[in-house]
């Protein structure tokens, strides 16, 4: 045989061992009366005390079904596929007479053989029905030969049917244990109501869900499935059940159900399918059950988080508008007005971003002072203590408190010379709470002011409430001393650590009134283009911009506005970091690529603004000189 044909050969054999695999047939118990009625008519049709269903394995032969053997397993000759592949149905009457016949039998004795080949629809031969006898034989009627093939094809049409149970049998269990994974990976229970015999079953996981138990009970013509639910619940859930199942034959409903702890409210979730039979009557209803208490409990928290943000926000905007009107009322000028306002707008936005950071569970005083003195005057500034968490509503008063110390040591104290220090000092107190220390030394002399200020009001008079306690500031001849206790409930227990962060470097921040060695007029003859989906704040930067001698190219309040904007003439941008919900980033991405700078300003804490790009972040609430120290940055100004 040369390569091609041992190639085919080793192909043809590969198809008939996998048509036989796909059978299932192979191996396993042998009696089955269906194929031992086939080889005992066999038998008796030939008058042979031999005959055998065989299936053709890699190596060996299985006897499916047998007359007149022992044995069910027998090694397979050589040669055999090919030998089957060249006969059909072989009768052999005398095998002594004809030596060289193509198919033999399995018994050394036999004189007389016949075989018919199990064919699958494909034409692979999978076994061999055989017939042997001892004593020859003068001649085979050709009407046996066609009886014998007929029932070899009857026993292929057995195994072919035996497989296609076995495989219809496999794939309902797949999907059975599918059905059971899926319902365990949703934590859904299942229930049956047997309406013929009035009885639910409740599964194990059901049990688990609702507490009923496990197994088959009445149904109280369905009242069994009711008796879970709350009772406070309970009729409405029945009314609506019953109202689902009349309009489309199904339900889904959520109620309380009832617990064997009091003290907690668990929801559960059922669905449920009304089975009907040919004629439309109801004959069971199928359903799940599935615990939905965490959703809900979810839910709850939200919606109370959203209650607490509108609360918060309103307290906000009425601090503002206290903290304007009072700098107003107290403003020599409206220069004035305007540095001392935003001095403060910022000093409650460093604590809002604190508290934010610490997901609104309070802050370290560490870092409130950090966030006050630290990019004042490092090298002027000192503060140290133990690690006390303060509450929201104290870390706010802290930090407006610790901005009026440090603007009024700027403008008139300590840190308006080079010479000048500011120390910070605090420590737990004896009755709980902390007292804090502000010392300020090296600096011109100082004398009680002939007006109390805001700021002052704020200190002594608002903090002194907001902490618990009090607050005092005497002004010394060596400096201002401002002595500040805090009760006990200013301060909360210490969550898990804060992360230690770098501050990034791009971002323009503002102390007191700003950097008096930067005028706004460096700008002026810049080309802007301003990108802010809020108009109040887009109206203000645009009056702004324009009073420091810059023109405005436009203005984009949404993303696909600032892009088809970019065509325009300009030499540098301003980027809101978030367009109603859409990203700026697109709009950031064109700018960087031709070469034109841009800043972001942005509302965000650091991590949500488009970290990605190389380009200044003014965060709000910001200012004009904020935004005109950036846009000089970019553009070289």
């Amino acid at each position: 045989m040369d390569d091609a044909s041992a190639t085919l050969a080793d192909d043809q054999e590969a198809r008939r061992l996998r048509a036989l695999n796909a059978l299932r047939a192979f191996g396993g118990d042998p009696a089955d009366p269906r194929f031992d009625r086939i080889v005992r008519l066999a038998s008796r049709l030939f008058g042979a005390p031999r005959a055998a269903i065989r299936l053709i394995g890699k190596d060996s032969v299985w006897l499916k079904a047998k007359v007149g053997f022992d044995h069910v397993e027998e090694p397979r000759p050589p040669g055999l596929a090919e030998r089957m592949r060249e006969n059909g149905v072989v009768a052999h009457p005398d095998l002594a007479a004809d030596p060289d016949q193509a198919l033999r039998p399995w018994c050394a004795d036999s004189r007389f053989f016949a075989c018919a080949p199990l064919k699958t629809a494909s034409g692979e031969i999978v076994g061999l029905l055989t017939v042997e006898d001892p004593a020859p034989r003068e001649a085979v009627d050709p009407g046996l030969t066609d009886a014998l093939a007929d029932l070899a094809a009857l026993a292929m049409e057995e195994l072919l049917h035996d497989a296609e149970t076995a495989r219809n049998v496999a794939e309902r269990t797949l999907d059975s244990e599918r059905i059971a994974l899926a319902l365990h990976a949703a934590n859904l229970g299942e229930f049956v109501w047997d309406m013929t015999t009035d009885t639910v079953r409740v599964s194990a996981r059901m049990a688990s869900i609702t507490e009923v138990p496990e197994g088959v009970a009445p149904a109280e013509r369905g009242e069994a499935l009711y008796g879970f639910i709350h009772p406070d619940d309970r009729e409405a859930v029945r009314a609506e059940v019953e109202a689902q199942l009349k309009a489309q034959g199904r339900y889904e409903v959520e109620f309380r159900r009832v617990s064997s702890d009091p003290h907690r409210v668990v929801w559960n979730r059922v669905a449920g399918l009304l089975v009907r039979d040919a004629d439309g009557k109801p004959l069971r209803l199928i359903g799940v059950v599935q615990d939905v208490t965490a959703r809900k409990d979810a839910d709850d928290q939200r919606e109370n988080l959203l209650t607490e943000l509108d609360h918060r926000i309103k307290n906000i905007l009425a601090a503002v508008q206290s903290v304007a009107g009072q700098s107003a009322r107290k403003a020599s000028s409206l220069d004035g007005f305007l540095k001392a306002f935003n001095g403060r707008l910022k000093a409650m936005s460093s604590a809002h971003d604190l508290l934010s950071a610490a997901r609104w569970r309070g802050a370290t005083l560490a870092r409130i002072a950090a966030a006050e003195l630290g990019g004042l005057a490092p090298n002027q500034t000192r503060w140290d203590g133990p690690e006390l968490f303060l509450t929201p509503r104290a870390a706010a008063a802290l930090s407006l408190t610790l901005h009026e110390l440090a603007v009024n040591a700027v403008k008139y104290g300590s840190l308006s010379v080079e010479s000048g220090r500011v120390e910070v000092v605090w420590r737990v107190a004896p009755g709980g709470g902390f007292n804090l220390e502000w010392l300020e030394t090296g600096g011109p002399m100082t004398s009680p002011p002939d007006v109390r200020g805001f700021g002052m009001t704020l200190i002594e008079d608002v903090v002194g409430r907001e902490l618990g306690g009090r607050a005092t500031v005497e002004y010394k001849r060596s400096g201002v001393t401002a002595m500040i206790h805090a009760a006990a409930d200013a301060l909360v227990d210490e969550p898990e650590p804060e992360p230690v962060e770098v501050p990034d470097t791009r971002i323009v921040e503002t102390v007191g009134g700003g950097d008096d060695s930067f005028r706004t007029g460096d700008i002026a003859g810049l080309k802007v283009l301003i990108v802010e989906d809020s108009l109040l704040l887009a109206m203000e930067l645009e009056a702004g911009l324009e009073d420091s001698g810059v023109e405005v190219v436009g203005c984009a309040a949404e993303l696909a506005e600032a892009l088809s904007m970019l065509e325009l003439t300009f030499d540098a941008a301003v980027l809101d970091a978030d367009l109603n919900g859409q990203s700026v980033a697109p709009v950031a991405e064109v700018l960087r690529r031709e070469g034109r700078p841009f800043v972001f300003a942005t509302g965000y804490a650091d991590k949500a603004a488009p970290m990605g790009f190389d380009a200044p972040i003014v965060r709000k609430p910001y200012n004009v000189h904020q935004i005109a120290r950036a846009l000089a940055s970019v553009t070289g100004r």
